[in-house]
């Protein structure tokens, strides 16, 4: 059998002279940094997002790479290509627990060797290890971010085949992500349906071939463009999955014998786990011909799925869809076995392994993992101050009744925000937070940097936004409306808490509908006398995220009542991490202190009449 592949140049699709225009994708040798894969690489570059007429060879490829169809390849059947999968590991390769450093990663690589030794003299299997995006942020390995890019630094490092570009793999900034990709030594980032910046063109890729012992694998990458709200997010432009891929099949799909969708989409628009817009993946195989792939794997929604088998359910429109929840917790493992050359591939076997019963790989674990555990305690036990003694800093306070009334703690995160804002040279006015950027509180003591990363684990940015008096009048009112109320369940509906510039009350009335915002003072000025006037405000980037299924569900009961749409007001995103700047005000303070805005001065009252 020939170790190396033969690669496509399929020929443009019939059109009319004047009609056509040319828009081939180039194929790019990527290859392994790890020894022994047993396999070959390469990428897709350019533009998916419109018709493709042909695949092209680029020079660095020599003419020995032919270009027959994958059915014109002889390949040793029956066949089964072993598919591992894992996604949202969110960085999170080890587990830091109170009694130690829980193994994550290296057992993931002990499953993977483990399958690669097995099949590594078998012509009739072979072994591909894949996810399905969002590496990076999330978890306390964030902390060393700026120092190195661990996840597709240890992708590379163990031969990990490609990766679906996730959103929060955006949340530091396209530039931050193509340095960390560039950092890695190019580890493949796919995502077929984003039309790249500038600076992502040169490695975020559409599509990768690949080839396992003669058998091409094609894969096509997929990214939501839900909950992206990175400080240059609103830049970027995402387009109809359904019609990307639909541009790929006419010249991918004759040239490989399975053909895979690397989807960071989400598993289905009505999954409550995280927002999912347009199309999640239930959706993108029912919009695609029949069968048109083999396989899609997927991410972004925590989903765990086929824990034991492939379940009915998750087949549609025949094509099955498999996903592994989050953090590492499960590692997904897929059988496509080809039977003979006439016939499509199939999923012969799905299921989930939980990682904690796979045995750690101890090479890679002390070689690889133990350093940035190392490096990673030093940052986190790095001290930064004092905690001061209040019942709003609590962890009880911050997960119960963060919108019951005026809290310390969001006292003290809105002035530093304002203060953070201005000493970078932002003119602010006030600032707002919610309650979906705490995680947890503190106790009285002494401070360090793991415990505020525990309190502020999320990467969002500083934000700033433009609001007219009337608008911030409408704000309010709708404010009014989220808090929490007695004999209700404490659901996130996106209640902001303000800085000091704004003191108001709350009357809550019978019910949502009629509560109002009353009293309201701006900056030592009734807001009434200031509807004209232009505010700026500084907030975070993921503000009001979790409450969309409770906004969705209050609209559809109260039709005549419009909830305030942050998203319409001109904002501007800078490059501040909201975590860092507070931890500059930490220090400024002495920790988080009553001088740093630890204390409730009656700016928030609600009446429970």
């Amino acid at each position: 059998m020939n170790s190396q592949p033969n690669l496509p140049v399929p020929k443009p699709s019939a059109r009319s002279e004047s009609a056509f225009i040319p828009n081939p994708l180039c194929l790019v040798a990527a290859p392994y940094l790890a020894k022994n894969q047993g396999r070959s690489r390469f990428l897709l570059i350019g533009d998916a997002t419109q018709p493709v007429t042909e695949i092209e060879i680029t020079p660095n490829l020599s003419s020995r790479y032919q270009i027959p169809r994958a059915a014109d390849l002889p390949i040793v059947t029956p066949f089964r290509l072993k598919i591992l999968h894992f996604n949202d590991l969110h960085g999170r390769i080890s587990h830091l627990a109170p009694e130690g450093n829980i193994p994550v990663f290296s057992r993931l690589v002990s499953r993977y060797h483990q399958q690669q030794r097995k099949y590594a003299n078998n012509p009739q299997a072979g072994v591909l290890l894949l996810s399905a995006g969002d590496d990076m942020v999330g978890t306390p390995f964030d902390a060393l971010v700026s120092e190195c890019n661990h996840a597709y630094d240890l992708y590379q490092t163990l031969g990990v085949d490609a990766a679906a570009l996730g959103n929060h793999d955006l949340d530091l900034g396209t530039h931050a992500l193509a340095k960390m990709i560039q950092r890695s030594g190019d580890f493949p980032v796919l995502s077929a349906n984003l039309l790249p910046p500038a600076q992502l063109k040169k490695v975020v890729y559409p599509a990768a071939l690949l080839d396992v012992k003669g058998v091409r694998v094609g894969i096509i990458g997929l990214t939501t463009s839900a909950q992206m709200k990175g400080s240059d997010a609103r830049h970027l432009t995402f387009v109809d999955p359904v019609q990307v891929v639909k541009n790929l099949l006419p010249v991918l799909r004759p040239y490989c014998h399975v053909l895979i969708i690397l989807s960071h989409l989400g598993y289905d628009l009505q999954s409550t786990s995280a927002t999912v817009e347009d199309y999640g993946d239930r959706q993108l195989a029912e919009h695609l011909p029949s069968g048109a792939v083999d396989l899609i794997i997927g991410g972004h929604t925590h989903h765990i799925l086929n824990e034991t088998c492939l379940n009915q359910e998750n087949i549609v429109n025949g094509i099955p869809i498999v996903q592994a929840g989050t953090l590492g917790r499960f590692l997904g493992e897929v059988t496509i076995t080809l039977r003979d050359e006439q016939q499509p591939a199939t999923v012969t076997n799905a299921k989930l392994s939980v990682t904690a019963d796979l045995p750690v790989e101890p090479t890679f674990e002390q070689t690889q993992i133990a350093p940035i555990i190392t490096s990673l305690h030093q940052k986190l036990n790095h001290p930064l101050g004092m905690v001061a003694d209040h019942p709003d800093l609590e962890t009880d306070a911050v997960l119960n009744d963060f919108a019951s009334h005026e809290s310390a703690f969001a006292n003290f995160i809105t002035a530093g925000m304002v203060a953070q804002a201005q000493k970078n040279g932002y003119e602010v006015d006030f600032a707002l937070t919610d309650a979906a950027v705490l995680c947890a509180g503190l106790p009285p003591a002494t401070l360090v940097y793991g415990d505020w990363f525990a309190v502020m684990p999320h990467a969002d940015t500083l934000r700033l936004f433009q609001i007219t008096g009337a608008q911030l009048w409408d704000l309010l009112q709708d404010n009014a409306r989220r808090a929490n109320r007695y004999g209700e369940a404490h659901l996130e509906r996106g209640f902001v808490q303000f800085s000091g510039q704004i003191r108001y009350k709350i009357r809550l009335g019978e019910n949502r509908v009629v509560a109002q915002a009353t009293d309201i003072v701006v900056r030592g000025i009734p807001l009434k006398e200031q509807l004209a006037q232009t505010f700026t405000f500084v907030t975070h980037s993921f503000i009001r995220q979790p409450a969309c299924h409770w906004e969705a569900k209050f609209t559809q009961k109260h039709l005549d009542i419009a909830l305030f749409n942050l998203d319409v007001l001109p904002s501007k995103d800078t490059e501040l991490l909201l975590r860092e700047a507070l931890i500059t005000h930490i220090k400024t303070y002495g920790g988080v202190t009553k001088a740093g805005g630890v204390v409730r001065d009656g700016r928030l009252q609600i009446e429970f009449v």
